[in-house]
């Protein structure tokens, strides 16, 4: 399994670099392609690139494109499956295949938002004693971790 980190503020077209399989054969009976198998959500959100290096071997590389923004909020994980064919003069070919697992890394892109409307009306009797809570609320932030703590301000106007 090859599991990768990616921030969810990436932009589109970033390219994440895969090991490419290993065959001991050589020229049509070596590594000849790539395909990934993922569901259809995956597939929209990520391209397998394959080039072909030139020099003597002319090896191929494997790499994920970034197809659309990542929002970790929506989807932290994506899952999808790698396949490394070989083939021969008979069109018989081997594979192998491997799992790929993307973790989304959340960023700061949300700001807390106050349940109810945001906007809070009392009215506080002139006896009410000192250190009686008159009001509460509670804002929540979709963020992960650190990014989702939301901090306590207290203005009285």
């Amino acid at each position: 399994m090859i599991s990768l980190s990616v921030s969810e503020s990436v932009p589109v077209g970033t390219l994440l670099p895969l090991p490419t399989a290993t065959d001991p054969d050589f020229g049509d009976f070596s590594v000849t392609g790539y395909r990934l198998q993922a569901d259809p959500d995956v597939a929209e959100t990520f391209e397998l690139q394959v080039t072909k290096g030139g020099g003597q071997d002319e090896a191929l590389t494997i790499q994920l494109v970034v197809r659309r923004a990542l929002d970790r909020e929506v989807n932290d994980r994506y899952s999808m499956r790698v396949y490394a064919a070989d083939g021969d003069a008979r069109g018989a070919s081997n594979s192998g295949a491997v799992d790929v697992l993307i973790s989304v890394v959340d960023v700061n892109d949300n700001r807390p938002v106050f349940e109810g409307e945001g906007r809070y009306e009392v009215t506080v009797p002139e006896n009410v004693p000192h250190h009686t809570t008159i009001l509460r609320v509670k804002a929540v932030d979709d963020d992960q971790g650190l990014n989702g703590q939301v901090n306590k301000i207290v203005h009285i106007i």
